[in-house]
């Protein structure tokens, strides 16, 4: 009992660090966004953290399909001021070897499904997340509620 107690706190340690996995496998959820550099990220950092408290063996990355060369600067802020440490984070291109091995593929607000449709199988979209530049707060809430509600669908799996 006491070895599930610890191994739940280094996952919770290290969803806090926001540390996203290493390489895409099928226990990996993509959240991919245009530059994923800020509304994938907060997903992929709510998400981890989420799925380490509750125990689930998901993890998630970031992607962009047109990614920038870092992450936002505001989104690492505010990542930040919750707890979640994102500054090792860099954008990544989604790959089609990122959309083979990966448990699901989040779309947001893309135009990702047109360009790899062979993630449609595992694809979910969700298009109407507010301009995080416009509104951090009410794209984070929005965002965190799509990624709360994704756990516990997963949590009962």
């Amino acid at each position: 009992m006491k070895a599930l107690w610890l191994l739940g706190l280094a996952f919770t340690a290290l969803a806090q660090q926001g540390a996203p996995p290493v390489e895409v496998n099928a226990s990996t959820i993509v959240f991919v966004c245009e530059h994923g550099a800020a509304k994938s990220v907060v997903a992929a950092a709510h998400f981890n953290r989420l799925a380490a408290e509750k125990g689930i063996p998901y993890r998630a990355v970031s992607r962009g399909t047109n990614p920038d060369e870092a992450v936002s600067p505001a989104v690492r802020s505010a990542l930040a001021s919750e707890g979640l440490d994102v500054s090792a984070w860099r954008p990544k291109a989604v790959t089609d070897d990122d959309v083979a091995k990966a448990k699901r593929v989040v779309s947001i607000s893309t135009d990702f499904p047109k360009t790899k449709p062979l993630a449609k199988p595992k694809l979910v979209e969700w298009n109407e997340i507010p301009s995080i530049g416009q509104n951090y707060d009410a794209a984070r809430a929005a965002i965190v509620k799509l990624v709360e509600e994704m756990v516990e669908k997963l949590k009962v799996k």
